[in-house]
């Protein structure tokens, strides 16, 4: 065999490779990053050969693969989106099981409780005869044609595996988009509703962290079991438990549970209480002129100085509570307003080319509608694209200034691409060179993810990023974090894909569409955008630009430094009042 023989056989052993993994995707949600290296090779290696359209031959195993995707995506996990009871734990087992009695999902901790297996029937499950057939029942009337939907839960114990102490499980009937019945097996819990957190928040100062671990101390987990839910170490927790224990003024676990519980109740019986988005210290709602409602989420205090924040692709609205301090403190007041596909907002189905200059035109509605003047726009990570947009939409004067925080700059060739960490670079690859394929990529993220996968997704991206793991792993931090994961795929892949497309085009006549100052603050480390291509675009714009490069700092230094952000506002603040 010559070698040019062995090459050829080499790629084509690749590409077989690659077929099979995009197949697995489908049946295995975890073979995700399998994929993803597989597919970066393949795409690098068409890139530098110039054959940028060698995807058309693998159009068809794309297509197939995305129809399994749409069957077998699990419920959705995002705030408003989701299948599950008030009160049910994202990570506590939980499965689904379609008519013919077999499990169609199941998430992590049911996998590693019952260990499922695909193709697995009820029948796997450790239950008294009875109880099994009680559910052959359930999933014999969903087959009906008259359907399951008048079925009362079913609740019965399963063993746990770990201890003489059982769990309690319910299975109820729930239907799909698709208009099908599936028995949803879940195991029960403490109903927590929404307005317990604003009452454990602003009577005992008890961070987001703080109070998912009540949430599992309400629910009667221990230490451990609530330490394997969110994947944290045993003594992070017992940690979080004294300091629960500390601000509750409570001497004693019982003593804990029993307040846990008399606060829900409060909750309940005043659901005016519960705050439309709990991160935020308000939300206000825009009804724009084409009856679409943007929601607008709202930190720090009422009279202070306007800053409106431009989320990115991947994170939400919510800040640190030392971020929520230093806005007290210097007089800020953040104005969040959500992105269409985002969270809560409206979709808009318009051209995805000009996404960014409808979006300008709604914040300029806002900012018209709320009598805001001359608000200060704040871009972080790929929202400062849409701070540029909005800039060059506004008429002069009526904007002070731009802050961007880990901003990007158009990402256009292979060199800057050649800097980004893997898992960002395939992204950033695929949107730039192949946006087919695109839609499937995000929704093998999402299916990821909302199998018990966000921690694995979240690690992926920052593994190689050595100053930004400090900030990942810090239980605050990271859950807003993988709650801004939610809010980007509350509605699907098409937030991501849109976003995706927009920071690898050459977006630069935003930034020439305006004459406002403009303040930098970048991470010296960022995994995504690098320092040397922010320092060529800070210098071309040196007339207008003030580059503060962070040494020892990544791409999450807006959480991590919140200082250096608020500083870079108020010295705008203070350019625009001089």
């Amino acid at each position: 065999m010559t070698i040019s023989d062995q090459a050829s056989h080499s790629a084509a052993e690749r590409k077989d490779q690659l077929i099979e993994a995009i197949y697995r995707i489908a049946l295995d949600s975890q073979s995700y990053d399998t994929f993803m290296d597989r597919w970066d090779a393949y795409v690098a290696e068409r890139i530098e050969s110039r054959t940028e359209d060698g995807v058309a031959e693998l159009e068809s195993h794309f297509a197939i693969a995305s129809r399994l995707l749409e069957e077998t995506m699990p419920p959705p996990t995002a705030d408003g989106h989701s299948t599950l009871a008030p009160g049910d734990n994202r990570s506590a087992p939980r499965f689904l099981i379609d008519g013919r009695g077999i499990v169609v999902w199941y998430n992590a901790a049911a996998e590693r409780l019952f260990r499922f297996r695909r193709g697995d029937t009820l029948d796997r499950l450790d239950l008294p005869e009875d109880r099994l057939q009680g559910l052959r029942d359930m999933a014999a009337a969903v087959a009906s044609p008259a359907g399951g939907r008048t079925l009362r839960p079913q609740v019965f114990p399963m063993p746990s595996g770990k201890s003489d102490r059982p769990m309690h499980f319910q299975a109820r009937v729930i239907t799909e988009g698709t208009g099908d019945e599936l028995i949803m097996v879940s195991k029960l819990s403490t109903v927590w509703p929404a307005g317990t957190v604003p009452l454990l928040r602003e009577n005992f100062g008890l961070t987001q962290a703080e109070i998912d671990v009540c949430e599992g101390i309400a629910d009667g987990n221990s230490a451990a079991e609530i330490a394997e839910m969110r994947g944290a170490s045993l003594a992070t927790v017992r940690t979080q438990i004294k300091k629960i224990m500390a601000k509750t003024r409570t001497t004693a676990q019982p003593e804990l549970v029993r307040l846990l519980h008399l606060l829900a109740r409060i909750a309940v019986d005043n659901p005016d209480r519960a705050p439309l988005m709990p991160q935020g210290a308000g939300l206000r709602r825009i009804t724009l002129p084409d009856g679409r409602v943007m929601p607008v989420e709202i930190h720090g205090p009422d009279t202070g100085t306007p800053v409106i924040f431009f989320h990115g692709m991947l994170d939400g609205n919510a800040i640190t509570d030392h971020c929520r301090d230093l806005l007290y403190e210097h007089g800020l007041r953040f104005l969040c307003p959500v992105r269409p596909w985002f969270g809560a907002a409206d979709p808009d189905h318009g051209d995805i080319t000009t996404s960014p200059d409808r979006f300008a035109a709604d914040v300029l509605e806002m900012i018209r509608q709320t009598g805001l003047d001359r608000p200060i726009l704040l871009g972080h990570m790929g929202g400062a694209l849409y701070a540029y947009a909005t800039a060059a939409a506004a008429e002069p004067g009526q904007i002070a200034g731009i802050v961007s925080v880990a901003g990007g700059v158009p990402i256009l060739g292979p060199g800057q691409f050649a800097t980004m960490s893997a898992r960002q670079r395939v992204v950033a690859y695929t949107a730039r060179y192949t946006p087919r394929v695109l839609p499937f990529m995000l929704r093998a993220g999402i299916r990821q993810m909302r199998s018990g996968g966000e921690r694995k997704f979240l690690m992926s991206l920052y593994e190689n990023s050595p100053d930004d793991l400090p900030s990942v792993v810090d239980p605050e931090v990271q859950e807003i974090v993988l709650n801004g994961y939610r809010f980007t795929t509350a509605r699907g892949h098409r937030a991501f894909e849109i976003d995706s497309r927009h920071v690898v085009t050459d977006w630069s006549r935003y930034m020439v569409g305006s004459d406002v100052p403009i303040r930098i603050v970048h991470g010296e480390t960022d995994p995504v955008v690098s320092s040397d291509s922010v320092r060529a675009f800070a210098e071309r714009h040196a007339d207008r630009v003030v580059l503060n490069m962070l040494p020892s700092t990544g791409q999450l230094l807006f959480y991590r430094r919140p200082d250096q952000v608020v500083q870079a506002i108020r010295a705008l603040r203070n350019q625009s009042q001089a």
